[in-house]
């Protein structure tokens, strides 16, 4: 711990800042970056961030980084407004609180903290804590704040999930308490929108949420995924909260088969499946709902990326192949914006707007337009007339 609250101490001293480049503009939406994209997330308007690198053992030729970009919906503008280099470690995911508008990144057996500063143009490693210690090699694959920022929950390769009570930086968050028995390594895990369940899928395939501020059960609800869209076991890989009128606890689950095909699914608070989509025939490999809960973005093995209503999962767009590797990260910019990176090096920016109409608007749109071809059919019938009453006359 000690060792640990040094680290975090030095954190500043040790951050080493390079000089930044704009992404360069391809086709189509397309922008190249000088990383492979492994973490991706968004602050919920027009800024985002981006990490990956060369790793520890090629981390000179390809640095280690952490990028922040800002795009204007209106110009279409993407600019690089910040970066951190972060030597050796390589960050594999990034994720951001509103509440307290910082951001953690996973890298190696733990989480950094990392508050980014617009008015500088900095992004400033706040702490770091190691959360993974069983193991080898133990990584962490995930790290979230509550949405009350009062709460931190990591999971990665030891199979634990891990809840921690936030401490301002610089101190070091405190374990407050582990969730359930030891599984599989922990894929993905999220707060519901009070801040007072937590869940967490695994390895093993399945997906448990808990009460925060209750022990028992052990290892709270546990869901199992099933479809007909599959032949044998459904592997649950990502997991989101949605927020609902009644209140109820509502979750979206993304599962794929072990070649496909990549389903969503919307699934009560006993584990009952309420919806089902079937996104891909190739498996999911990430996932974001807009800050609003109503639309969700979802990244797929193949490299593209579909974009769904929420909770009504209706498609409103689907792209060809946009990465030549799994879309790795997904989220959304702006009002109406999906913006998906890759281990390609390379981001793509989706526009969406309009995409997300209610039913009213399409059914206002469909009238115009057959009130428009009964009067294309009236006036061709009314000319049609008044031409043959010409030729009788003549």
């Amino acid at each position: 711990q000690a060792s640990a609250r040094s680290s975090c101490m030095r954190a500043g001293a040790r951050a080493q800042f390079f000089a930044m480049g704009d992404p360069a503009a391809g086709k189509g939406g397309t922008y190249y970056v000088p990383f492979p994209v492994l973490a991706l997330a968004s602050n919920g308007g027009e800024i985002f961030c981006t990490a990956g690198g060369g790793g520890s053992t090629a981390n000179k030729e390809v640095p280690n980084v952490v990028h922040a970009q800002s795009y204007r919906e209106e110009t279409g503008k993407l600019s690089t407004v910040a970066a951190l280099n972060t030597g050796k470690s390589l960050v594999v995911s990034l994720t951001h609180c509103p509440a307290n508008d910082l951001w953690l990144a996973s890298s190696r057996n733990g989480t950094k903290v990392l508050s980014l500063n617009l008015a500088q143009n900095t992004i400033t490693e706040l702490c770091e804590w190691p959360t993974e210690s069983e193991g080898k090699e133990p990584e962490q694959n995930i790290a979230r704040f509550s949405p009350d920022a009062s709460l931190i929950v990591t999971g990665g390769t030891d199979g634990l999930v891990k809840v921690w009570k936030a401490e301002k930086s610089p101190a070091l968050p405190v374990l407050m308490r582990t969730c359930g028995t030891k599984t599989k390594e922990i894929l993905d895990v999220d707060f519901s929108p009070d801040s007072k369940f937590v869940a967490a899928c695994d390895g093993a395939g399945g997906c448990r949420f808990w009460e925060v501020a209750k022990e028992d059960p052990e290892d709270g609800v546990v869901i199992n995924y099933t479809s007909s869209a599959v032949k044998g076991k459904v592997f649950i890989k990502l997991v989101r909260f949605l927020p609902t009128e009644s209140g109820k606890v509502t979750l979206v689950l993304g599962a794929s088969g072990p070649r496909g095909p990549a389903l969503v699914g919307l699934f009560g608070p006993d584990g009952t499946k309420l919806k089902e989509v079937n996104v891909d025939k190739q498996p999911i490999k990430s996932m974001a709902l807009d800050s609003s809960n109503t639309r969700l973005v979802v990244g797929l093995m193949c490299g593209a990326k579909s974009v769904y209503t929420c909770p009504g999962l209706k498609l409103i767009k689907k792209t060809k192949e946009l990465h030549s590797l799994p879309a790795q990260g997904v989220a959304f910019v702006g009002e109406g914006t999906a913006v998906s990176g890759s281990g390609d090096r390379d981001l793509h920016l989706l526009n969406i707007k309009g995409g997300g109409g209610s039913p009213f608007c399409y059914f206002f749109i469909l009238l115009f337009a057959l009130i428009a071809i009964g009067f294309m059919v009236f006036r061709i019938a009314d000319k049609g007339a008044a031409l043959g009453q010409g030729k009788g006359e003549l």
